[in-house]
């Protein structure tokens, strides 16, 4: 991943990034994208689980409102 931004600014001075400050951006992006990634598959895994849910508990004989209720 190319990141664009290769300065940073202090007291309004503008400085460009050292070698280790880029990697370590590559690193905080690539990690933040992994973290995005499994946030996303986590949310996911929720409502399939709660679908399930819903689904055993109308096959049990509840009706809708008393499974709305029980949420």
């Amino acid at each position: 991943m190319v990141l664009n931004n290769m300065k940073k600014i202090v007291n309004n001075i503008e400085y460009d990034l050292t070698t280790e400050e880029i990697a370590q951006r590559e690193i905080d992006s690539i990690q933040a994208e992994q973290d995005r990634i499994a946030f996303e598959n986590k949310q996911e895994a929720h409502k399939k689980a709660k679908a399930s849910a819903l689904a055993k508990l109308k096959a049990l004989g509840l009706t809708e409102e008393e499974v709305k209720s029980i949420l």
